[in-house]
């Protein structure tokens, strides 16, 4: 399996400080994970960045928009999200990180004077995709026990903690009665 290359040639830029290239081509990235939920890009990232030369190495700022098929995480209807990140990168040549930061976190430019903006841009989609992804905040879920969809009406179950087999149903005989 080849991984996804996001290839931007920085050879006009390398000798010039404050000189900068851009970047919009589509990026082709066709899914992606965050914890166990997997999504799926319904159409390329979307790429506006800038690569400057800032005299200690190629700084990339900018954005990216992924538009995704998402799993609501409380009714697990599926629905479109959008998700608009910002990018960062930092770039130097091989042998130019030693007088760097330890905790700089750098990729290299490559004999051809090529950087590859894939990993900033994957890692920038998934830090800004939701964990737990709702279509609507106000989403009610599904019902516990027969798995009705809530936000078309009220099921027809009795509420678990109505029920004697409820899991905390002993605490209650703690309560005083006026605090039922």
């Amino acid at each position: 399996m080849t991984s996804l290359v996001y290839r931007v040639d920085v050879t006009s830029i390398l000798e010039e400080h404050g000189a900068s290239v851009e970047a919009d081509a589509p990026f082709p990235l066709e899914s992606y994970q965050v914890g166990e939920d997997h999504y799926t890009l319904t159409e390329p990232a979307s790429v506006d960045a800038t690569i400057t030369n800032t005299g200690a190495g190629l700084v990339a700022t900018g954005d990216v928009t992924a538009r995704v098929s998402a799993s609501c995480s409380r009714c697990l209807c599926e629905f479109p999200l959008e998700v608009r990140a910002d990018i960062e990168g930092f770039y130097v040549l091989p042998g130019q990180d030693v007088d760097l930061p330890e905790e700089q976190e750098v990729e290299f430019i490559d004999e051809d004077g090529v950087i590859d903006l894939a990993p900033a841009l994957r890692a920038a989609i998934v830090l800004e995709t939701p964990y737990a992804p709702l279509h609507d905040p106000e989403c009610a879920g599904i019902c516990a026990s027969c798995g009705a969809d809530l936000n078309v009406g009220e099921c027809e179950c009795t509420p678990m903690e109505e029920t004697e087999d409820h899991p905390f149903a002993k605490l209650k005989e703690l309560l005083p009665p006026e605090a039922e």
